[in-house]
């Protein structure tokens, strides 16, 4: 059984002041990238400027944001070169059953 490593709380490297059991070691900050360049096509563009939101969503939203992103990528990859990409539902013709 893999145990978890006790750390005596009087041995903290690095912690400023004494340590209390009320104490929270500071969080490291979050050194997000610079949002993308421009790929030179507009539908992957758009796809990829959902990633410009991670950093004010929540954690537990992540993933849907994700799936987002990986959603408009395949419409964006199965798109006509030139055509302007078809509508999420297709309206069927009269008598196609």
């Amino acid at each position: 059984m893999t145990e978890p490593n006790y750390v005596p709380a009087e041995s903290h490297a690095g912690h400023d002041g004494p340590v209390t059991e009320n104490s929270e070691p500071s969080r490291p900050e979050v050194q997000w990238p610079d949002p993308a360049s421009s790929t030179g096509d507009p539908l992957v563009d758009r796809a990829l400027a959902v990633l410009d939101n991670v950093p004010a969503t929540p954690v537990a939203e992540h993933g849907d944001l994700y799936a987002a992103v990986h959603d408009s990528l395949l419409e964006a990859l199965d798109a006509e070169p030139g055509l302007p990409a078809a509508p999420q539902s297709t309206p069927r013709p009269e008598g196609d059953s």
